[in-house]
């Protein structure tokens, strides 16, 4: 096994962990940065079994934080937290049937209104629809029509 492989079953570990923990997975800088490389991964690989095994783990993460918005302080980390969350959602969502849409209408209507007031939640949402704006509008045309 090579040391990539170790990296992203430890990744993995993390995001499993997180998703059957009491916490909210925000209040753990390293479930946001196993988000991001585990994205790294999939983007690099470009294989739709690690995006499967990936998948699932990281759909957790996400219900667990979208039900802890109302239990919790909201804060900068939840907020990149969803939005590396969406991003890999929008991204592989294809390979694993994923439908982003009731996703990122969770996360612009019920976070971004309570965090948007956070400086570096509303750089990093603003970099989102910038960095997506053509698969926004391609997709899911009403999305933000409607926030």
């Amino acid at each position: 096994m090579n040391d990539q492989d170790g990296d992203w079953n430890y990744h993995l570990r993390i995001l499993s962990n997180s998703a059957r923990d009491s916490t909210d997975p925000a209040s753990d800088p390293s479930v946001l940065q196993s988000v991001k490389k585990l994205h790294g991964f999939c983007k690099l690989e470009n294989s739709d079994d690690l995006v499967a095994r990936i998948y699932p783990q990281i759909n957790k993460v996400f219900q667990r934080s979208v039900a802890s918005l109302t239990q919790s302080e909201t804060g900068t980390s939840k907020g990149l937290l969803l939005l590396a969350i969406l991003q890999f959602f929008l991204d592989f969502g294809d390979m694993v049937l994923h439908d982003a849409d009731p996703s990122l209408r969770t996360f612009f209507r019920s976070c971004l209104s309570r965090e948007f007031s956070d400086a570096a939640v509303a750089e990093a949402t603003c970099e989102f629809l910038i960095e997506n704006k053509r698969k926004l509008l391609a997709s899911f045309p009403n999305l933000l029509s409607q926030v």
